[in-house]
């Protein structure tokens, strides 16, 4: 039986509550997006399988290899002014995003672990998605009323979000590469998907003698 395995990068605790205290205010305000499926995170590699325990484990040591030599002089960080991705050809809001910034080391993290294991969609580790809706399992009714209101949607949610993060302090925030497992995949609007989490590496600057701060 295969397994879902997916690669997060992660703000602090803290961080990661905020954001996720914000998503389930907005659920209730506004009504839920797929966004509300997911916790706080940006991901780095997208949804794959491993056939058994052994290829987990071996994907977990390879990663776990590679950030023990992972070396970065800077860390990611977080736009706090929320963004809204349009449509190019419709012009259609499409994704409310919280923009970052990562530096090229997690990048090349990925890279290196895609040449193990080429099976791997590398992500732009770009952004924290805050709406958007990606609900093949939604019911007509469901996907009609999202279609006739997602422009007034998006414009309350980005409202409310840009008074919402002005409170956020993106500064000296520590920053974790997680492993997880999808346990449950949320099928319907609004339910959450269920992960279990393998492991978590937290990553921290380089100076210049090698050691870490």
């Amino acid at each position: 039986m295969t397994t879902e395995l997916i690669i997060y990068l992660e703000p602090s605790y803290e961080v990661r509550q905020y954001i996720e205290s914000f998503l389930e205010e907005c659920k209730e305000r506004f009504g839920p997006t797929t966004a509300n499926k997911y916790g706080c995170h940006i991901t780095m590699v997208g949804f794959f399988d491993v056939d058994n325990e052994a290829q987990q484990e071996d994907l977990k040591n390879k990663l776990d290899s590679l950030l023990k030599k992972f070396k970065t002089t800077s860390l990611p960080i977080i736009e706090i002014k929320p963004f809204l991705v349009t449509d190019k050809e419709t012009r259609e809001s499409v994704h409310l995003l919280l923009p970052v910034t990562s530096p090229e080391p997690y990048h090349q993290l990925m890279r290196e672990l895609a040449k193990y294991y080429p099976m791997l969609r590398l992500k732009r580790i770009n952004h924290i998605s805050l709406a958007y809706w990606d609900e093949p399992e939604a019911t007509r009714l469901e996907q009609e009323h999202w279609k006739k209101s997602r422009k007034e949607i998006f414009q309350q949610i980005q409202e409310y979000a840009t008074q919402y993060f002005k409170q956020l302090d993106s500064t000296n925030m520590n920053w974790d590469v997680v492993l997880y497992k999808r346990k449950v995949k949320g099928d319907h609007v609004g339910e959450k998907h269920v992960f279990e989490e393998i492991q978590r590496w937290h990553t921290q600057i380089t100076k210049e003698d090698g050691s870490n701060h």
